[in-house]
């Protein structure tokens, strides 16, 4: 309907996307609602320097830039029956201007697969496998993960402390395990913590900002005032000792920065778990924890259920997007995160081949 707001949920997805994929095509510009789409994309991308990609499916990049051709046509109509408010169709031919005037792809009389490969490989090299994203419960096989897990724990020895280490490349997974295993064991034990990225709060706040989150979240105090390392250290040792807690402590990249938390086993109270969770094995093996666990990618099938249950909520793939699928599964090579950002992409290609309203 002609003057109606973009949906909540179209916005909120707007503004959770890292990379933009405008497909035009040659009715783009008739519809008032790709228009809107389209002005939001552009004021956020301007706003957060998101990456957006155009590509021209049936129209030439010239015809969008100097709207000519269908989209003359669009906008004579636009001007015509907006006339009261010239102002936001001005808005709508700027945005497609800014657009246009990036890089993208014309895929007119070329063979699409090979298009949409090069689109698909274009986005990962933008998104990158270094951003950890949380999954919430939408990482497959979480259940078969969580036990494979849990088992190293030894949760049924509480005569001692145990040190665990979760290892993975980034996106692949780590962190949302992580909290499945938390939601399930925390009943458990007396105290629990999960500390986020404790790489930057070492870096914003060194390793007291570290002992202090610790010691606030594990018991359950607005605040804990540390001075310098080895009053934390004290109140790290005298403070837990006596509780089973349990302990994550997520993104660590440096042995020092356990090292100067302090948070040694024998410190704390029989039956404490901690795990540590970070990209590099060496790091947890010097630092001596009791066992790695090693997050492995997803196979092809779990692959393929993650990115249809994302993109298709069902199971299986919709017609006409089977090739487009496969091409996405390759690139993403059964890394969760990029999985998930590649959807964002595929959803963007489906609203935008859509009909105009």
């Amino acid at each position: 309907m002609v003057g109606e707001l973009l949906e909540p949920e179209l916005l909120q997805a707007i503004e959770g996307s890292r990379v933009f994929i405008v497909v035009f095509s040659k009715d783009y510009a008739s519809s008032t609602w790709c228009m809107k789409e389209l002005q939001k994309i552009v004021d956020w991308v301007q706003e957060t320097a998101r990456s957006v990609l155009p590509v021209f499916y049936d129209v030439t990049p010239s015809e969008v830039r100097k709207q000519s051709g269908k989209f003359g046509e669009a906008f004579a109509k636009h001007e015509e029956r907006f006339k009261d408010d010239l102002e936001m169709v001005q808005i709508w031919r700027e945005a497609l201007k800014t657009i246009t005037n990036r890089c993208g792809w014309d895929v007119q009389n070329k063979p699409q697969h090979e298009e949409i490969e090069k689109i698909v490989e274009e986005v990962i090299n933008l998104l990158g496998h270094n951003q950890i994203l949380s999954f919430e419960d939408d990482l497959v096989d979480m259940d078969f993960r969580v036990k494979q897990l849990e088992e190293l724990l030894d949760l049924d020895v509480d005569e001692v402390a145990r040190v665990i280490g979760i290892c993975g490349m980034g996106g692949i997974g780590k962190t949302t395990l992580a909290t499945a295993l938390l939601n399930k064991i925390s009943p458990q034990f007396d105290a629990c913590c999960f500390i986020d990225d404790i790489n930057k709060i070492y870096e914003n706040f060194g390793p007291t900002g570290v002992q202090k989150k610790l010691l606030c979240q594990v018991l359950n105090q607005g605040n804990i005032e540390i001075n310098n390392i080895f009053q934390g250290t004290m109140l790290v040792r005298t403070r837990l000792c006596h509780l089973k807690s349990l302990i994550f402590l997520d993104n660590v990249d440096q042995v020092e920065q356990l090292e100067k938390l302090a948070l040694h086993p024998k410190y704390l109270g029989a039956g404490s778990r901690i795990l540590i969770i970070s990209r590099n094995s060496h790091i947890l093996r010097n630092y001596g924890v009791d066992k790695v666990h090693n997050v492995q990618l997803l196979n092809t099938n779990k692959a393929l259920q993650l990115f249809c249950r994302k993109a298709f909520k069902s199971d299986d793939i919709l017609n006409d997007y089977e090739q487009l699928t496969y091409d996405a599964l390759k690139y993403a090579g059964g890394l969760p995160l990029a999985i998930k950002e590649i959807v964002c992409c595929v959803n963007w290609v489906r609203i935008s081949l859509i009909d105009p309203i």
